[in-house]
């Protein structure tokens, strides 16, 4: 009994050893350096923590970790370094530095126009492209705003103003926005025959306009839950001869289309990286009411509802794991070509690149696995005089995927045969990860239909931004 007391005893005064050294400390001080531009507000909301807080030491360094990610994915900042140091037994002061990103961007622009680069580079036209100016000015007046003015010519005539990110509040959780946009293009895709889109162009006028007015309200009453609404009135005009060829690419022989969409975007995001995640995952709810302007002679509407989750799960020290799924229900009071678009556009299964598949429902299933080949790794280029360009930081995966996919559409032609099938796809690609959240990906995708092809892409594989 005697040897079984000690041992007791000393396992109860490790145990009040540990604790001593697990203390709540009480944080007295955050301090913020580099933010030349950034309000300090906008750093502090991102931080789990905040001065009067009590923390325990064995929580800082996830605290810390987790506060970094957060500021990293507000798109503001090339690099976060978060340290602590204990100013007495009782006290402990934070410093966050930053190293802000080059936020003003006027810019002579030349762009691809197409569902993505790959259909671009394939039909090899180089006058699918834009081009003209803009002005991109992120994080206007040091709040985190974004103004943009984009005015370009080409394939598409495209006029844009947005001006978001706008506080109500000291807490910043209530925020408004809006939006404009004119664009005018000669030509258009107003149909898909066998799974591939079909355009019609006319040299001499635009065959399709479109005018879109938008306010949002954003609410995000935490760091990763983020609501927003949306009421956007739509003024479509499509040609003649569009309409002709398809009775139904607006809807019921119709050349004009006035309407108005409410839109709720619910998004939970804990992402260690918005731009190329490796840890965390990504929840989206998109439901939206579209209804025709009472004015009009004829009556449209459409619902619909997005749901999609991304999974993202490290393996071992170089080995990662995803997998995410999409699916859309809607429906329309009547057949719309342009209410009709599921993969191919915002939404794409690997193999399937230049095809385009419309539909009123769809899910899709995706897996992939990676292998990190080249750390993520900072160089410095001496040459660059800039310090917020001088800096490169740099990674290079590699992976295999594996793509299911169904689409449903009780509209259906044969020669539409992808739709009301079950769609599969695998491939292996590599990923290079850069800086100003840039990724190159070239993938070698084969889909069910025997079709196989190298593909480029300028975004992360499997994620949402």
């Amino acid at each position: 009994m005697r040897v079984k007391q000690i041992i007791a005893l000393i396992l109860l005064f490790i145990s009040a050893d540990l604790y001593s050294l697990d203390l709540n400390y009480s944080i007295s001080e955050i301090k913020v350096r580099g933010n030349k531009t950034t309000r300090e507000s906008i750093i502090i909301r991102e931080l789990l923590f905040k001065t009067g807080d009590s923390i325990r030491l064995s929580e800082i360094g996830e605290e810390v970790r987790m506060s970094r990610e957060n500021l990293l994915n507000t798109s503001l900042f090339n690099y976060v370094t978060i340290t602590y140091s204990l100013t007495s037994s009782q006290d402990i002061a934070f410093e966050i530095a930053v190293e802000e990103r080059w936020y003003t961007w006027p810019a002579v622009m030349l762009k691809y126009d197409d569902r993505n680069f790959s259909a671009w580079l394939k039909a090899g036209d180089l006058s699918k492209s834009k081009y003209g100016v803009s002005l991109q000015k992120f994080n206007c007046f040091g709040r985190r705003e974004t103004l943009i003015l984009i005015l370009l010519f080409g394939y598409e005539n495209q006029f844009l103003l947005s001006y978001k990110n706008i506080a109500l509040d000291k807490s910043k959780k209530n925020m408004i926005g809006f939006e404009y946009e004119v664009s005018k293009q000669d030509e258009v895709i107003f149909a898909t025959q066998h799974n591939e889109p079909v355009t019609f162009r006319y040299h001499y006028r635009q065959v399709f306009q479109k005018m879109r007015y938008q306010l949002n309200y954003q609410y995000r009453p935490r760091i990763h839950g983020t609501h927003n609404f949306y009421i956007t009135y739509y003024d479509y005009s499509a040609a003649d001869t569009i309409v002709r060829l398809n009775p139904d690419f607006l809807t019921r022989n119709r050349t004009h289309l006035e309407c108005y969409t409410l839109d709720y975007i619910y998004t939970l995001d804990n992402r260690d990286s918005k731009a190329y995640p490796v840890k965390g995952s990504f929840y989206e709810l998109i439901a939206d009411q579209t209804l025709s302007s009472p004015l009009s002679k004829s009556s449209f509407s459409s619902s619909s509802v997005v749901q999609s989750y991304y999974e993202y799960l490290p393996l071992s020290n170089r080995f990662y794991y995803a997998f995410g799924v999409n699916l859309k229900l809607s429906f329309n009071s009547s057949h719309s070509f342009l209410y009709s678009r599921s993969l191919g556009y915002l939404y794409d299964l690997h193999g399937f690149e230049y095809n385009t598949i419309e539909g009123e429902h769809f899910v899709v299933l995706k897996n992939l696995i990676k292998y990190n080949i080249i750390k993520p790794s900072i160089k410095k280029i001496n040459f660059i005089p800039f310090e917020k360009f001088n800096k490169v930081h740099y990674a290079l995966y590699f992976n295999l995927f594996n793509d299911l996919g169904y689409v449903s559409d009780r509209y259906r032609t044969p020669d539409n045969n992808y739709v009301n099938k079950l769609l599969v796809s695998a491939g292996a690609g590599l990923d290079f990860v850069t800086y100003y959240d840039r990724t190159l990906r070239v993938e070698y995708s084969i889909n069910g239909f025997g079709k196989s092809g190298i593909y480029l892409h300028l975004t992360a594989p499997l994620n949402k931004e």
